[in-house]
């Protein structure tokens, strides 16, 4: 026992700070960190600050306007001729984006841009003096925490932690988690300016130096008086513009792959497909299409898909067409979307997200195949749906509180985001899986090699899953019942994350009339004649197809599952599909081809290409169920 003490002092002894006489308390940390950025007499006048800075965003250089009181901030960020403006007070949190959007900052991004406004209040407007108030903590020092670290957790804010420089007594660094990711804020170049001291550069973002952003103060001012109280800032100009009145009525959507894909264009060129995904944070305009389209990129920073990460950069967007409307002056982000292409068997332009879907009352109707964009503006919803209510948080993603059923209780409540952009009835992210073994639970039998869409293993909307079956999903009013669904099994990307447990797709949106209200924060459920009808499991001849060429009419065999119909037919990867049943495969589209490999007992004459050979092979198609049965 007496060798233990020994051993466990001299480990203090050697975790103090040079010169120190005693282990940090709270106080004393707090106090030093005062005295260390003027004194507390030196930061008793001022009653906030602003300050000027140039910032380096995304690799895109502006400059920021920050005006930051002890329980308000204001920034306002100008780039390429746009701004956006974020504000914190009392009254709520607000952020007007690059397209002239203002939405009210909710749930934990409300938490998370009240942390942001506190950090710049200990470290700009003196709220370091009153810090006690906020009832920090100090963490253990330990092999994660090997500084002096104090935690904050004030109440509606999302905690964080400040690394304080044990030879100086200022803070080094701020972390705060921001949906599983995180974010670090790293002050350096500190300055005695009318006698407190600020810092003139700061980094933000990632770990990796190459995933931060940087600002540096050209003017920072001490207020003496109390500045003025941000309100929630103005909507830019108008940005939406109806053909006739207030709505664009009946336009069509191709729903041959799963997905709600319109024709839309761009500065007036060749018409374009683009997928309508509540699951997007932004807008995206198809990097392979932006020389067709006159589009310039600028930026780069990085998107999570589903598997993967992809680069991203930026893009404004003069005019974007619909039937009946037009979107003007639109910042998109840009994102590889050949990949897609490859799989849906189309060009893509681009995809829709919250941009899109802020703008409008959207209503898509399965049945008739088409969607009505309305002007939110005096939007009344009548009919015999029923509202649920969502949250957005993550930037743009429509968050709902969802109960999930399987054969053995209890019921799990469950945070999913409604997600037009997947195809499937749901996605349950992997930490959700297995804190709830629903590999056990979800399945009747231990499960095999995880699914994975061969030849987009490495693309950023990549998925790892196996399949499961849960008893019943509630939204709002309704439930459904006897789902088969994806249990996610990844390691990398958005599924693999805590941010959310899980999607909702369109193989479950499809049943019902759906309307998005964004500017109510509902969506209005209306069951179709689809909705009471039992559930399709997913079956497979056991080849994937992907198209390719000018036109996506080569059709080419990616993959082959070992003992599939497709493996005893004759099949192979990398063959070129010819002809089926006498037709040129150059007269048929992808979701054709893969709809003619899933009708059971139907014969079948193919010819492919194979190196400089043809092949004919002669079967009758038998499909094999992906499911746990």
């Amino acid at each position: 026992m007496t060798v233990r003490r020994f051993v466990l002092a001299a480990a203090l002894a050697l975790a103090l700070p040079a010169g120190a006489a005693e282990t940090p308390t709270v106080s004393s940390v707090l106090k030093r960190w005062v005295e260390a950025t003027g004194g507390e007499k030196a930061w008793k006048g001022v009653k906030g600050a602003t300050y000027r800075a140039d910032s380096a965003l995304q690799q895109i250089k502006g400059t920021q306007d920050v005006a930051v009181a002890r329980d308000t901030f204001r920034r306002v960020t100008t780039e390429q001729g746009d701004t956006q403006e974020e504000a914190v007070a009392a009254g709520g949190a607000w952020l007007r984006d690059w397209n002239g959007h203002v939405r009210d900052v909710q749930g934990r991004d409300r938490a998370d841009q009240r942390a942001e406004a506190l950090i710049e209040a200990l470290l700009f407007a003196g709220s370091v003096v009153d810090a006690a108030k906020l009832a920090p903590t100090l963490l253990p020092r330990d092999d994660a925490h090997p500084a002096t670290v104090l935690r904050f957790a004030p109440k509606e804010v999302a905690s964080f932690d400040v690394t304080i420089d044990d030879a100086t007594g200022l803070p080094s660094k701020f972390t705060r988690n921001y949906f599983g990711d995180d974010v670090l804020v790293v002050p350096s170049d500190w300055r005695a300016v009318d006698k407190v001291k600020v810092p003139f550069a700061i980094a933000t973002g990632g770990g990796e130096a190459d995933d931060q952003d940087t600002t540096a103060l050209s003017l920072y001012a001490p207020a003496k008086k109390a500045l003025p109280v941000p309100a929630r800032p103005e909507d830019g100009p108008r940005d939406v513009f109806f053909a006739n009145s207030h709505a664009a009525l009946s336009i069509p959507f191709n729903f041959e792959n799963d997905h709600l894909m319109v024709d839309v264009r761009v500065n007036g060129h060749e018409p374009m497909w683009f997928m309508l995904d509540t699951g997007a944070e932004q807008s995206f305009i198809n990097k392979t299409r932006m020389a067709e389209f006159g589009l310039t990129p600028f930026g780069a920073s990085q998107a999570e898909g589903g598997g993967n990460t992809a680069p991203t950069q930026n893009t404004k967007v003069p005019v974007v067409s619909l039937p009946g409307v037009e979107l003007r002056n639109q910042r998109h982000r840009v994102i590889d979307m050949s990949g897609l292409e490859k799989i849906y068997g189309r060009k893509m332009g681009g995809m829709f997200g919250y941009d899109f879907f802020s703008r409008f009352v959207v209503r898509v109707d399965y049945d008739r195949k088409v969607i009505d964009l309305l002007d939110p503006a005096g939007f009344k919803y009548s009919g015999n749906g029923k509202a649920m209510p969502f949250v957005i948080e993550e930037g743009g993603h429509p968050h709902v509180t969802a109960t999930i059923t399987v054969p053995t209780p209890p019921a799990i409540s469950a945070d999913l985001v409604i997600d037009s952009g997947a195809a499937d009835t749901l996605n349950l992210c992997t930490p959700f899986v297995l804190d709830h073994k629903l590999l056990e639970r979800a399945r009747k039998k231990p499960p095999g090699e995880p699914n994975v869409l061969a030849g987009s293993e490495k693309e950023f909307f990549a998925q790892t899953s196996v399949r499961g079956k849960i008893g019943g999903l509630t939204l709002g009013a309704f439930t459904v019942k006897d789902i088969p669904n994806n249990l996610m099994v990844a390691k990398t990307g958005a599924y693999a994350s805590r941010a959310f447990d899980g999607t909702v797709g369109e193989t479950i949106l499809r049943r019902f009339t759906t309307t998005y209200d964004y500017a109510r924060n509902v969506i209005v459920l209306e069951p179709n004649a689809d909705f009471d009808k039992p559930f399709k499991g997913r079956r497979t001849f056991g080849a994937t197809f992907l198209s390719d060429g000018d036109d996506y009419r080569v059709f080419k065999v990616t993959g082959i599952r070992k003992d599939s119909p497709a493996e005893k037919a004759g099949l192979k990867k990398d063959d070129i599909v010819a002809s089926i049943d006498g037709k040129p495969a150059s007269e048929l589209r992808l979701a054709e081809i893969r709809q003619l490999f899933l009708q059971d007992g139907e014969k079948r004459h193919v010819e492919i290409k194979r190196g400089d050979a043809t092949q004919a092979l002669d079967f009758v198609v038998s499909t094999v169920s992906l499911d746990d049965e």
